[in-house]
């Protein structure tokens, strides 16, 4: 299992590296989401101006915000609950405020930096090789936990197989030759930044303790993948467009949207990725004027959120940061 792993995943970086392509394959799918986001927005521009909000509309906006701003704090609490799960104890060091301040850096192109700082802030505290699977372990949390999601919208039996295998990856059975082919995958990306002589690709050993399954953590990034479509609902609400389509065909469609904008990491925060790909899987079963408005609100709440998840932390616990 773990030679099957390391062989697929050398296989994927070697596919993009054939492809040459300048500033990258990544870029290039950026580019061409936001193209055709403004190309969207350009052939609806009308009746997008056009649009009005009333009392109602501001307060599903508003409660937006408040569960978007909430869900931060879940998904926090599922990297603290991950780094417990690694062996470490996460008392001794401010896990939430160093999630939530550093959370705005994935807004930066290449989408790497917010993992590159908590590389460098929890790598004080811990060995170099627990700090980067700490680190590149939890977007798998949050992939597996939003593919949990996907199957609802279409009752398919293969579908559940497909987006629930994953989930089987963090046993006992196939953690560690899952880690270790990460590791081998991105080890490059972190050296670029910073001299890591304790980091040996090579090497089989990973400093995983725990002989138990992560289901805390888990069952936490699953909850803020919901808060985080609960956002999105409340958009959808503002705009009069929710009951478009089955609740659970909205569930499916912004989880397996948002799993692709946080797996093309060039686009900053996803930005354009998500959108563009649930104006795709949705098509022509909701209006489309409507459906920019609510995602181009949706994106504004949720970074938003971000700010002000960023800026609203303890000044003691920030200037503990800045000396750590």
């Amino acid at each position: 299992m773990m030679n099957f792993l390391t062989n697929f995943y050398y296989f994927v970086s070697k596919f993009k590296n054939k492809i040459n392509l300048p500033g990258g394959l990544k870029l290039w799918v950026t580019f061409c989401c936001f193209s055709f986001i403004g190309y969207s927005i350009f052939n609806n521009f009308g009746q997008l101006s056009q649009q009005s909000f009333s009392r109602l509309s501001l307060l599903f906006i508003f409660s937006g915000f408040l569960v978007s701003w909430l869900s931060l704090i879940i998904n926090a609490i599922a990297w603290k609950k991950i780094i417990s799960w690694l062996g470490y104890n996460s008392n001794e060091i401010k896990i939430i405020p160093i999630f939530l301040s550093t959370n705005l850096l994935k807004y930066m192109p290449g989408g790497v930096w917010h993992f590159l700082e908590r590389f460098r802030l929890l790598r004080k505290k811990m060995p170099s090789d627990k700090a980067f699977y700490c680190v590149l372990l939890e977007p798998f949390f949050m992939i597996f936990a939003a593919l949990f999601w996907v199957p609802f919208g279409d009752f398919n039996l293969i579908v559940f197989i497909l987006c629930f295998s994953p989930l089987f990856f963090l046993s006992n059975r196939f953690i560690t030759p899952f880690a270790l082919a990460i590791k081998r995958l991105k080890i490059s990306d972190f050296r670029k930044h910073y001299s890591i002589s304790s980091l040996n690709e090579s090497s089989n050993l990973i400093p995983i303790t725990s002989s138990n399954y992560p289901y805390e953590a888990v069952l936490a990034e699953i909850f803020f993948v919901a808060l985080r479509f609960t956002g999105f609902w409340f958009c959808l609400k503002a705009f009069s467009i929710d009951h478009s389509l089955y609740f659970t065909k909205w569930l499916s469609a912004f989880s397996l949207s948002w799993m692709v904008g946080l797996i093309v990491p060039s686009a900053p925060g996803g930005v354009g990725v998500f959108e563009a790909f649930i104006l795709f899987v949705i098509g022509d079963g909701v209006s489309e004027p409507l459906l920019i408005s609510a995602l181009l609100c949706y994106r504004l709440i949720v970074s938003l959120a971000d700010l002000f998840a960023a800026i609203f932390i303890p000044k003691n616990q920030i200037r503990l940061l800045s000396t750590n």
